[in-house]
Order: C-alpha cells, then sequence, then structure tokens
C-alpha cells in the first residue's frame, strides 16, 4: 500500500505530466502562427531554443544560481542529452512538416511513449502491468485515429517526413527516459537549462551555416516565437521533466500524450479546422488511455521501490 505522502506525490506528478501535455499542444496553433507570418522552420526551433534558455538561465541566476554546477565528468551526457532531447527533437518535428502532413507527423512522433516503456524496461526494469500495455494501445489507437481522420493523405506521405517524424518521437524518448538519470543526481532546472543551453548551441550553428549571420524576423514573428518559448517549451518541458521525480517514465509519458487530442480542440477554437467523428473518438481514446495510467495502481510487488 501506497503511504498518503506517496500517493500525493504520485497524484502531482500524473497532474504535471497531463497538464505538461496540454501546454506542448499549444505548439501547432503556435507554430502555424510564426509559418503564416513568414517564418522559417530553421528560426524558429533554433530561438525557440535559445529564448527558452535565457529566461530560464535568468530565473535560475536570480533565485538559485548554485544549479548550475555541474560535474565535469557528467558534461559529455549534458552535451548529449541536449543535442539529442532538444536539437534533433526540434529539427525532426519542425522539418517532418516540410514533406508530410502535420496529421502523419503527430502520428508518428506519438508512438514515442511505446519507445519510453520499452527503454524504461530495458534500463530501469520499470514493469510493464497489463493495463499500462491497455492504455498504451489506447493511446496509440486514438492517436492513429486523430490523424487518419483528417482529409490528408495520411501514412503514405513522403518517407522523408515518415523518418524525421520517427526521429522527433525516437529523441523525446530518449529526452525522458534519460531524464530519469538526470533527475537523480540534479534539479529539474538544471537538467532543462543545460539541455537548452547545448541544444540551441547546435541549432544556432546549424542556423549561422544554413541562413547566414542575419536575422530576418518581424516583430510579430519574434512575439510568436517567444510564445512558443515559454509556453509549449519552457513550461511544458519543465513540468514534464519535473514530473519524472514523482512516477515512472513510462507513465508520464502515456499521461503526457494527450497532447494530440488537445491539440485537435485548440485547432478548432484558434485556426477553425472542424474534428471529424473519426478524430473525435480517437482523442477520446487517448483521453481515456491517459486516465487509466493515470489512476492505475501497479501491484506493490511489481514496483521498483
Amino acid at each position: 500500500m501506497l503511504s498518503r505522502y506517496e500517493s500525493r506525490r504520485q497524484t502531482l506528478g500524473y497532474a504535471l505530466a497531463a497538464l505538461s501535455g496540454c501546454l506542448l499542444s499549444t505548439l501547432g496553433v503556435l507554430g502555424k502562427t510564426a509559418y503564416a507570418l513568414g517564418a522559417d522552420p530553421l528560426s524558429v526551433v533554433s530561438l525557440r531554443a535559445t529564448i527558452a534558455g535565457i529566461i530560464l538561465g535568468i530565473a535560475v541566476m536570480a533565485t538559485k544560481p548554485n544549479l548550475f554546477r555541474l560535474r565535469a565528468s557528467d558534461l559529455p551526457f549534458f552535451v548529449g542529452y541536449g543535442f539529442v532531447g532538444v536539437a534533433l527533437n526540434y529539427l525532426g518535428y519542425f522539418y517532418a512538416l516540410e514533406f508530410t502532413t502535420v496529421a502523419t507527423a503527430i502520428t508518428v512522433l506519438y508512438t514515442y511513449p511505446a519507445m519510453v516503456v520499452v527503454l524504461a524496461f530495458i534500463i530501469y526494469r520499470e514493469p510493464i502491468a497489463r493495463l499500462k500495455i491497455v492504455a498504451l494501445l489506447s493511446c496509440l489507437l486514438g492517436v492513429v485515429l486523430v490523424a487518419s481522420g483528417s482529409s490528408s493523405p495520411g501514412l503514405t506521405s513522403d518517407p522523408r517526413g515518415l523518418i524525421l517524424s520517427l526521429l522527433a518521437g525516437a529523441s523525446t524518448a530518449v529526452y525522458i527516459v534519460a531524464g530519469k538519470r538526470v533527475l537523480a543526481e540534479y534539479d529539474a532546472r538544471t537538467a532543462l537549462f543545460f539541455s537548452f543551453l547545448f541544444g540551441s548551441l547546435a541549432l544556432n550553428v546549424l542556423r549561422y551555416v544554413e541562413l547566414g549571420p542575419g536575422l530576418n524576423t518581424s516583430m510579430e514573428i519574434m512575439l510568436v516565437i517567444v510564445a512558443i518559448a515559454v509556453v509549449p517549451t519552457l513550461l511544458g518541458y519543465g513540468l514534464l521533466t519535473y514530473s519524472l521525480r514523482l512516477i515512472e517514465a513510462g507513465r508520464a509519458a502515456i499521461v503526457s500524450s494527450i497532447e494530440p487530442a488537445i491539440s485537435i480542440y485548440l485547432a478548432y477554437l484558434f485556426l477553425h479546422e472542424t474534428p471529424n467523428l473519426t478524430q473525435l473518438a480517437g482523442s477520446v481514446l487517448v483521453i481515456i488511455g491517459a486516465l487509466l495510467i493515470g489512476f492505475s495502481k501497479v501491484p506493490e510487488k511489481q514496483r521498483g521501490r
């Protein structure tokens, strides 16, 4: 039996992971707004990571500067953590949209909970209970329905789009699973700051090579990019990272996968994209799966602690 304290920690972890999914779901609406204003993907992703890192760095410096301390032996790990979890993730998703539909990109990206569950089992021996499998299948089926219910070509798009979307999903899975190791020794703000730092360095080097030193963005575009940096990036990733201190990596990933369902409703409200019955059914399955995993209990003999 879980103690009242442990039960509250788990409840908070589920709530943070779910809220993270809601905040991350704003990325599609904000990204489409930036593109409509004339922004290019590479500038958006590089500025997104840079602004988020600067804001977080200022906050940490003002409140708890000792969080900047890293052991020298952990530096290579954080470089890889930022490169994979931030740079590859951002590049994979935003460039996938150049070769495939949003529906297909989301579908392939959201295979990452399955990757997390498998990786967490291999690395941390997190148990795969039957209810977790049911919830995972419900989430995955729901995401497929959400995507296939659109009027887009679906999963038969340009294979480059599928590969890039899979890259985004795989990098998300690695970020979540590796986050368990980071958070065992460092504060969540430390993990976020250095992931943004090294991820933004890689993205800005690439932007300099591809586009040169100039930054051709209007004030309207910058405002949208700041919103992207704060809402889905800083707050969304921050809450997801912190939730890993409270619940299993696999559960955090599955609960946060309510993102595609919420994205449909945000697109309906702000972009006037009306979901059909198939998409609505898929969004319900995703939410049901998230609720199942959030309120399920792993038998005590199966828990890793």
